[in-house]
């Protein structure tokens, strides 16, 4: 697909703002009432009826997240190196920024300078269905594209994945709340644990998600979008043509606000220039062209925005001990090793030197996958003491993109599952992998046990 956006000549550096008057709100998108629907329904059938070359068109801002986070960039340094977002540090600062700039280009467009995206808050069970605003046909925010089992009265499922057998009701709000907890809280305690690994200049893209965008990210694009296609929500190059992605990604976005607040390990913003210098460009409000940068965003106040406050369930949810009931699970002693249709387990020695005073991690490196297929796969973690039991540790997601041959890393946090465990003292623990996508071949390079920055 053409997702090149406009051209401009001049560009100006971003300007945060210097005052916390007059913050804009991002509400729930369960909680907002009709006055607010028809004034976002309105600013975005605006924006869609704007000529298709417009800067501001709904296309175009579309096809901005297609730019950046489709392969359609070239690093300027390493021309035969692809620039993404996606996998990497800049997944959370990127989609900040584009959130920002299309919220104040709908304000724009309505003449309302306190307009604000809602955000999908499906880490509440009240915000585990598809906000109402969005499945009226009548409206802009409307995406035919969308998957039709998925429409409410359907509760997501955080952790889904297509070849999954769906869960029983009853219980799919708590496996969602644990899910969250393991994803946010032990998942996320290092900054690389949860923004992702670093991407420099001449890095080949794709150095490793963090826990969140790895999952629930991923799977609530595949949810929502139809996976049969892969198109709209259920595809990178054109998930922002569908405008639940600014909810969902607003959800992402605050979820980030939450993290820095959350108690136990390091959970600060990294403090490297390579991070806090990388630049994106974006179309403004004045419809200039605007360099805006890492360190630009890092305090939504200077973007002129909180987010509504609205009560967390799932810190104290974590994830129980599962007895192991396969029939069969092969064991693997040397690398690379496939992983298509059958459990596989690795034995990884620790450090007994480190692992008291170091963010322990499982390092799943030189994962290699065909980028057009659904990937998923989830970790367990079990011990040779209770080798009948294991507990959830993460899992590995993807959106199909083209046809490439992608390779990436993936490290799991282990600190929170090894007390689940009872097996802080274990000198080796065992590593599960658990394919969920059983029809694609993944390849892994090799798995150990490392510590995280």
């Amino acid at each position: 697909m053409n997702c090149c956006p406009p051209d401009s000549s001049t560009i100006l550096d971003f300007k945060p703002l210097t005052s916390n008057n007059g913050l804009r709100v991002r509400r729930a998108a369960h909680s907002v009432d009709e006055n607010y629907k028809r004034k976002y329904s309105n600013a975005t059938y605006l924006m869609k009826n704007l000529p298709i070359n417009h800067p501001w068109n709904f296309m175009q801002q579309a096809n901005v997240h297609c730019a950046y986070c489709d392969g359609a960039y070239n690093q300027s340094d390493h021309p035969n190196i692809k620039f993404e977002v996606h996998f990497s540090w800049l997944f959370f600062a990127f989609h900040r920024a584009y959130l920002y700039f299309y919220e104040k280009i709908l304000g724009k467009l309505i003449e309302d300078e306190t307009f604000a995206l809602p955000f999908w808050n499906w880490d509440s069970p009240e915000g585990m269905t598809i906000p109402a605003m969005y499945t009226d046909k009548s409206t802009s925010l409307y995406d035919e594209l969308r998957d039709a089992s998925t429409q409410p009265p359907t509760i997501t499922d955080l952790n889904y994945h297509p070849n999954k057998p769906k869960a029983n009701l009853s219980n799919l709000i708590e496996r969602n709340l644990r899910f969250m907890h393991r994803q946010m809280m032990s998942g996320g305690r290092t900054a690389e644990l949860f923004l992702g690994q670093p991407f420099r200049s001449g890095n080949e893209p794709f150095q490793g998600a963090g826990s969140l965008e790895l999952a629930p990210h991923a799977n609530m694009h595949r949810w929502t979008g139809n996976h049969s296609t892969s198109l709209d929500m259920g595809s990178f190059g054109a998930a922002a043509r569908d405008p639940i992605f600014f909810a969902h990604h607003s959800q992402i976005d605050r979820l980030w606000e939450v993290w820095k607040g959350l108690p136990g390990g390091r959970r600060e913003n990294f403090n490297d220039d390579d991070w806090l210098d990388s630049a994106f460009l974006f179309w403004d409000e004045d419809l200039k062209l605007v360099r805006i940068r890492v360190r630009d965003v890092l305090d939504t106040r200077k973007l002129g925005y909180v987010y509504e406050e609205v009560p967390i369930q799932w810190l104290d949810m974590k994830p129980e001990l599962e007895e192991l009931t396969e029939s069969m699970i092969i064991p693997v002693s040397s690398f690379p090793a496939t992983v298509s249709n059958s459990l596989v387990s690795f034995n990884a020695s620790r450090s007994v030197e480190k692992r008291m005073v170091a963010e322990e991690v499982v390092v799943l490196d030189g994962i290699e996958f065909d980028s057009s297929s659904q990937v998923k796969f989830d970790v367990y973690i079990s011990s040779p003491a209770k080798s009948s039991y294991s507990v959830f540790a993460g899992t590995f997601g993807n959106l199909p993109a083209g046809h490439r041959r992608i390779r990436t890393r993936m490290k799991v946090g282990l600190s929170d599952a090894l007390k689940e465990l009872g097996a802080e003292e274990s000198e080796t623990i065992v590593v599960i992998i658990k394919p969920v996508s059983t029809d694609v071949m993944v390849t892994i390079g090799a798995i150990w046990i490392d510590f995280s920055a």
